[in-house]
């Protein structure tokens, strides 16, 4: 198999290729960074299951994960060393990253057009507005019934930047609502990552919690098997619809019914999937190496989390969003057979 030199280089690393064993690639002072996700989610979970696998087949190979963010992540990836990081993002997330539109384009109007897919994760990440039932006013069913009310309610959404945030107050706004407006009807509104949901929930904290996660998430189990009085709001279909059409990355969807008891039947959402990605001018042996360790041990990722069930080769080399595979993980899926 070939082996992967890298040594310092003026504008940055090299490499050598050669053969060796014909199972493991050999690799020196291979250290990069993994762009993750908040402890206990998603993407801090599926990262740390590729960084084992990516050490067991490079050797040599150092990997860190750090806690990061949809949003944030594109912009370490795109700005560092190319064949020093690597990152997680949702769909949206490409889509802003390309367009140079939404949060991405604050910071960066031109886009960070510099960034390449390895693999999709072919699991959907739903939106949700859950309410406590005894907060609610007589008779409201719906997100928008609720706004209507202008109740004086305390509202959690996902931390800033995080696109489940993003997506929060995508639908606010398709329903003419900011989230000053919440605090103005005398409210309160707080940005907190995922696990501090279910206990702010669980606890009597807050009255609503908007969420953008995975079905079945360990902190939405949590709060579905203890808030007594646990309500899903639907979410209006011209909402829905205005925030799909114009934004990039949304699917909709049905929300999955069967893995919450609250939830007695399905609701239409917007939903999105998430890509592995890295920047354009990574090395394309490298991508090939990582991209060839992913889709080899997918059967594994499928087993270790319920949420990566449908983790399929013959899937996750398609619909990376608005980013293209790199080259070197074209290069993986082809030969495997996968494109």
């Amino acid at each position: 198999m070939n082996a992967i030199k890298y040594a310092s280089a003026g504008a940055g690393l090299i490499f050598a290729v050669g053969m060796v064993n014909a199972d493991r690639v050999m690799a020196q002072n291979v250290d990069m960074t993994a762009y993750a996700g908040s402890v206990g989610g998603l993407y801090m979970e599926v990262m740390s299951i590729w960084i084992s696998n990516w050490e067991d087949t490079i050797d040599g190979a150092s990997i860190s994960a750090v806690s990061g963010g949809g949003i944030t992540n594109p912009f370490h990836v795109s700005r560092g060393n190319p064949n020093e990081s690597i990152g997680i993002t949702d769909t949206i997330t490409t889509a802003d990253a390309m367009e140079g539109s939404g949060d991405i384009g604050e910071r960066a109007p031109d886009g960070l057009k510099n960034l390449r897919a390895l693999v999709r994760f072919n699991a959907l990440s739903h939106s949700a507005f859950m309410a406590r039932g005894s907060s609610l006013p007589d008779g409201v069913s719906t997100v928008g019934e609720l706004l209507n009310e202008q109740p004086a309610l305390r509202w959690a959404f996902f931390q800033r930047g995080n696109p489940g945030e993003v997506t929060g107050r995508r639908f606010m706004e398709a329903y003419g609502v900011s989230f000053e407006d919440l605090r103005d009807w005398g409210g309160s509104v707080s940005f907190n990552p995922q696990a501090e949901h279910s206990s702010l929930m669980i606890d009597g904290h807050i009255d609503v919690s908007m969420v953008k996660t995975r079905a079945p998430a360990a902190f939405m189990l949590d709060m579905d098997a203890s808030v007594g009085d646990l309500v899903w709001l639907d979410i209006d279909e011209d909402a829905l619809d205005n925030v799909i059409d114009s934004y990039g990355g949304y699917m909709k969807v049905d929300h999955p019914a069967e893995f919450y008891d609250s939830l007695e039947e399905s609701f239409v959402t917007a939903s999105v999937d998430h890509v592995l990605f890295v920047h354009e001018n990574m090395d394309e042996e490298l991508a090939y190496q990582l991209t060839k360790t992913v889709l080899e041990t997918a059967s594994n990722m499928r087993n270790s989390l319920n949420s990566m069930s449908e983790f399929y080769p013959d899937e996750i080399c398609h619909d990376t969003g608005r980013f293209e595979l790199h080259p070197g993980a074209e290069r993986a899926c082809t030969e495997l057979g996968h494109l």
